[in-house]
């Protein structure tokens, strides 16, 4: 078409590298689809429409006297001070200079970009934030068009924005598009004031859901287990811009699509589910379900009722901390069982244990629920170790035992003491953890119960780096 003569296809919609960009240029491929048309500058019209007429010019939090939330427009203004803007860049009459794109990273006519038209970007007033003094970051026309439309692709989550990239292109174009139909929808209706607005209560929350339902989405595709997200929580807000980074690492979806295999679902949605938290709320552990008591009555609440809470253990899962002190709880707690290989998925995927150091841990564990008239003792030997050299003396009393009973193999070898339970920067502690943890679940699995109380006899301490 002629008004498109003047425009790079391509460079609006390919990959590049840059978050805004490639959300900015998945919007527009939607938009197009869905619109039946290729013609820029209509779309552009169409999406000033949708911020103006529908939003009431709600971008602040995207772009800075911008020709939408510039206070001096006013209505119907906003939406021509908009096209005039984005004319004059596609005839090329604004001020320009030749250079390469800093997104899309060809050669071309570069603009400026400041945070009027360019998200969390400096502005021209800071012109030492930027190269060479520049009035802005010099990009492509191109690029400046994606991050217009931005927004259509990103939701409310919280006080700020929430914005998905992956490096899964299937995954990035599912929800964005969901982003775009959904805010598309909504304005149609006449019944937005803004952007989408997600009913979680942290990214963290947010971003399991988002995995879980392309886990669901995509249940036969082996891209799953290669696949991250990233979900950008940001606020470009006048004096105040600001941004937060959650990472969905790869390693976490190998994880959590695993766990959600038939033999391991129900244990893992128990544990998990158990650590919602909601004042006033209620985990039953045998209907997987919150019960929340309001005006004297009391609610039956499903994960779809209760996701959107805040979860520690989804927080330490997103930040790489350990969530092995929630696990010995769960399964110290009588007919509270959670199967091992969660755990050892957990180690070996997350946290870079040797699969042989498990495999150790289940021997021993094994030996401690044989000796079925000292299990009681044994276990509080190894509980109320609080030192590294009291565990160890409880371990080689094990052995010893072992070793007297002739039994035909040790319990550990010298090799595998040093190098597999003990090497050079282990946490003393996350090994008795993690055996403590393997002896109450095989008791879960053979119904062996300590004077019908709940299996834990009490807290291990705080894990200290043995020096």
């Amino acid at each position: 078409m002629e008004s498109n003569a003047r425009i790079n296809h391509e460079w609006l919609t390919r990959r590049t590298g840059d978050p805004f960009a490639d959300v900015g240029g998945v919007v527009l491929k939607t938009l197009m689809r869905v619109k039946g048309t290729d013609d820029v500058l209509k779309l552009i019209e169409h999406a000033a429409n949708i911020y103006v007429n529908d939003w009431g010019g709600k971008l602040h939090a995207f772009f800075l006297n911008s020709t939408i939330t510039q206070a001096a427009f006013v209505g119907n203004r906003k939406i021509q001070e908009t096209k005039k803007f984005f004319k004059a860049l596609w005839d090329e009459t604004l001020p320009y200079e030749e250079g390469y794109c800093r997104i899309v990273g060809v050669k071309t006519k570069l603009f400026s970009g400041g945070r009027d038209n360019h998200i969390l970007s400096g502005s021209g007033t800071f012109i030492n934030f930027h190269h060479a003094f520049q009035g802005g970051v010099m990009l492509s026309k191109e690029a400046l068009i994606r991050m217009f439309f931005v927004p259509l692709g990103c939701s409310q989550l919280g006080d700020k924005i929430a914005m998905l990239a992956s490096n899964n292109e299937e995954l990035m174009e599912y929800f964005i598009a969901d982003n775009v139909l959904e805010n598309s929808r909504r304005a149609g209706t006449k019944i937005a004031d803004g952007i989408r607005r997600l009913e979680f209560k942290s990214p963290s929350s947010a971003l399991f859901d988002f995995a879980l339902r392309w886990i669901r989405e995509a249940e036969k595709s082996s891209d799953v287990e290669n696949t991250e997200i990233t979900l950008y929580h940001f606020t470009n807000f006048g004096a105040s811009p600001e941004i937060a980074i959650h990472n969905f690492s790869s390693a976490l979806f190998f994880f959590y699509a695993r766990v959600q295999h038939r033999t391991l679902k129900p244990d893992w949605d128990r544990f998990s589910y158990s650590y919602f938290r909601q004042k006033g709320a209620q985990y039953q552990y045998e209907t997987n379900t919150f019960e929340l008591i309001e005006k004297k009555e009391t609610n039956t609440l499903r994960y779809e009722d209760f996701k959107s809470w805040y979860n520690s253990i989804y927080e330490n899962l997103l930040i790489d901390s350990s969530i092995l002190r929630p696990i010995l709880s769960w399964v110290g707690t009588k007919k509270r069982p959670l199967n091992f290989e969660i755990v050892k998925l957990y180690q070996t995927k997350l946290r870079d244990m040797n699969e042989k150091t498990l495999q150790i841990i289940e021997r021993i564990a094994d030996y401690v629920l044989d000796d079925s008239g000292n299990i009681k003792k044994n276990l509080r030997n190894l509980q109320k170790a609080t030192k590294a050299h009291i565990f160890r003396a409880a371990l080689l009393r094990l052995e010893e035992k072992n070793l007297a009973e002739k039994k035909p193999n040790p319990l550990f070898s010298l090799e595998e003491y040093a190098l597999e339970l003990f090497p050079d920067g282990t946490y003393w502690q996350e090994i008795q953890t993690l055996l403590l943890i393997a002896i109450y679940q095989r008791m879960h699995e053979q119904e062996i119960w300590i004077d019908g109380e709940d299996l834990i006899i009490e807290e291990p301490e705080e894990e200290t780096i043995d020096s």
